[in-house]
């Protein structure tokens, strides 16, 4: 189609926003009753000392680009003159000394933007959740270049993007379409929130939930567990044990076979430009959860389960804690997983950064022993924590599939 050969020496780039320019710009030439309008694309400049400028390629199908522009050595362009409602689809690729000669194509943004909401979708926190702990903003997006957030209109974040999510593969036409963003939901404080989430600048997301909290940042020292009873079932209880990483209740039996976990963890270099924060040694995890850490300046950060198949994991969230260590803050990493799917009982976590392994630990998945409960419902009391005196409620999640904290800080009756 394009005649052109590609060097591996020339990186690619990638594409990071889309602007669309609103109203009516005029008329096609040639065309006398269709209205046109123009998007501005920007893009990563190419790390290469090789590069010499920038070709925009677009088309009305994916990866079947019709006309390419030279736009130079420039990182933004304006294209005018585009039919409006026609479907246009983006890339660009770097050129050397030679035009002949261009790197791969970049990641592909697709035009309009008004179908970016059925493109994307944001699986928690839901409109009318409530939120406690640490958790995590999730969900997927068909080929954005960048995903990003905005809480109660504060500062726009970039989230990490990237995590293989098989279960978008028909809809997206690839799996590589997760994202997620772990937040700690106690600094977001008590109350009703509002999030919005964008897909290459188009919002694709705008809810209110609340958060309960316990009244600090952070809980430390923390420990208590809890029989309930007649749930998910009657008859069936369960054990909830609090978990100080998670900052919120996991299931730590509801299967009465099940093991306590190997306390066992490979000994690692010191000073290891590189954290898994969770799951820990020896930990109990349940539902659906997060597998997160920080890792300075990596290529790529990818985990591994009981040996199996080597995941990479989003990686790029912004931690301002990690600038002591690493020098600048784009440095979390976060996989979202239905731990109902691994299994109960003991199991492996190996993590690794461009390949080094820097973590190996086993930990205990309890159950309901099905892989996503449908239709429970239940709150309880909990009394006594996490002092003496005060009483927490819980309520099931069904998008959590966990318990999440709904008040801190119940009336006595």
């Amino acid at each position: 189609m394009l005649g052109e050969r590609q060097y591996e020496g020339l990186n690619v780039v990638k594409i990071l926003s889309l602007l669309v320019v609103a109203g009516i710009l005029g008329c096609l030439s040639g065309i006398s009753t269709a209205q046109t309008t123009q998007v501005t694309l920007a893009w990563d400049a190419s790390t290469s000392p090789n590069v010499r400028g920038y070709t925009l390629y677009y088309g009305h199908s994916s990866r079947n680009y019709s006309t390419s522009i030279n736009v130079g050595n420039k990182t933004r362009y304006t294209l005018t003159g585009l039919e409006a409602g026609t479907t246009y689809y983006f890339a660009v690729a770097a050129y050397g000394r030679t035009k002949a000669i261009r790197s791969n194509f970049s990641n592909e943004i697709r035009y309009p933007a008004s179908t970016a909401s059925s493109m994307a979708q944001m699986e928690s926190p839901q409109s009318g959740s409530f939120e406690s702990g640490v958790g995590l903003i999730r969900g997927w997006a068909c080929q954005a270049g960048i995903v990003t957030i905005q809480i109660d209109g504060g500062a726009v974040q970039r989230v990490a993007y990237g995590t293989v999510r098989d279960d978008t593969a028909e809809i997206c036409g690839d799996a590589d379409n997760g994202f997620g963003y772990t937040i700690n939901w106690n600094t977001v404080g008590e109350g009703a929130h509002n999030l919005r989430a964008f897909a290459d600048g188009v919002e694709f997301a705008n809810i209110d939930f609340t958060v309960s909290t316990l009244g600090v940042d952070y809980l430390q020292g923390a420990s208590a567990e809890y029989v309930l009873s007649n749930f998910p079932a009657t008859s069936n209880d369960i054990m909830l044990r609090w978990s100080e990483p998670h900052q919120n209740f996991v299931i730590a039996n509801a299967n009465p076979n099940a093991v306590e976990p190997l306390s066992v963890v490979t000994a690692l270099p010191e000073a290891f430009p590189a954290y898994l924060e969770s799951p820990q040694s020896g930990s109990f995890e349940s539902g659906v959860g997060l597998i997160r850490g920080w890792a300075c300046q990596a290529g790529m950060v990818a985990v591994q389960i009981d040996g199996g198949a080597v995941r990479p994991v989003a990686y790029g969230t912004a931690r301002s804690d990690t600038v002591g260590v690493c020098g600048d803050a784009n440095n979390g990493f976060g996989y979202t997983i239905n731990w109902n799917t691994v299994g109960e009982g003991v199991h492996n976590l190996r993590a690794f950064v461009d390949g080094v392994e820097f973590a190996n630990i086993d930990f205990t998945v309890t159950t309901f022993g099905v892989g996503y409960l449908q239709g429970a419902s239940a709150e309880y009391v909990l009394s006594n924590f996490p002092v003496t005196g005060n009483s927490i409620m819980l309520r099931w999640s069904e998008p959590h599939q966990n318990f999440v904290i709904t008040d801190g800080h119940v009336d006595s009756p």
